[in-house]
């Protein structure tokens, strides 16, 4: 059951309102009461310190680098803050230039001629005939002396280009010079390189040369290449 408060409120209390607190069957309404103050607002939780501002660096007077103050050499370049002293140069030393190659005082010189009783043998190399004889004469004048087929987009310029010669391999073989000796090797030609001392004549049992091992070479002495080409060395 409920009851009317003065000031017009239900309250299941029969003696005091539920609602304002007014007592009833007093004819008095009472003052409503006044409102709880609000509960006050947390405190702010305490803020961490801020961290402290980063410590001033001095620059390295040799690399210009920020260092702490406290540092007993650059980070950078190794700059001895203490001393003074300045880091060591770090570039590479220039290589050492190789040492001149001696030619020595012999003048030698390849003659390049067509021999038929090679193309006897090898003549199936090219799909040419036999050319007409022909000689001409290359003097050696270098450490090497490059022999093949001249290739412009290859930049193959032979010292002794042999062009006409399809049996003959664009880098095929070199000669070596050192003081006064001279020696051919074979530069993994595909048609090999023979080499027949003075004297004789080159035959079907003619062995090609081991690629990359030089032979030594007198006066006199002939290489074959191609299909072809014999190259004769000679002094002058």
């Amino acid at each position: 059951m409920t009851v009317t408060c003065p000031n017009g409120h239900e309250s299941n209390d029969p003696e005091w309102c539920d609602t304002c607190g007014a007592k009833l069957g007093s004819g008095e309404a009472s003052p409503p009461a006044a409102p709880s103050a609000p509960p006050p607002p947390p405190s702010p939780a305490p803020s961490s310190p801020s961290p402290s501002a980063p410590a001033s660096t001095v620059p390295c007077p040799h690399c210009g680098t920020p260092n702490p103050p406290d540092n007993l050499f650059c980070e950078q370049c190794g700059y001895d803050f203490t001393t003074g002293q300045a880091p060591p140069d770090a570039s590479p030393a220039a290589p050492a230039e190789p040492a001149p190659v001696e030619l020595g005082t012999t003048r030698w010189v390849v003659i390049v001629e067509v021999d038929p009783a090679w193309f006897a043998l090898k003549g199936e190399l090219s799909e040419q005939q036999c050319p007409a004889a022909s000689s001409a004469t290359v003097t050696i004048g270098g450490h090497t002396t490059l022999v093949g087929r001249t290739s412009q987009s290859r930049g193959v310029r032979p010292e002794i280009a042999l062009d006409n010669d399809t049996g003959v391999s664009r880098r095929h073989c070199q000669f070596v010079r050192e003081a006064d000796h001279i020696s051919v090797v074979d530069l993994s030609s595909t048609n090999g390189t023979y080499v027949v001392l003075a004297g004789t004549a080159p035959d079907e049992d003619s062995p090609p040369l081991s690629p990359g091992v030089p032979v030594a070479l007198g006066d006199g002495d002939q290489v074959f290449v191609g299909a072809w080409s014999r190259l004769t060395l000679r002094k002058s």
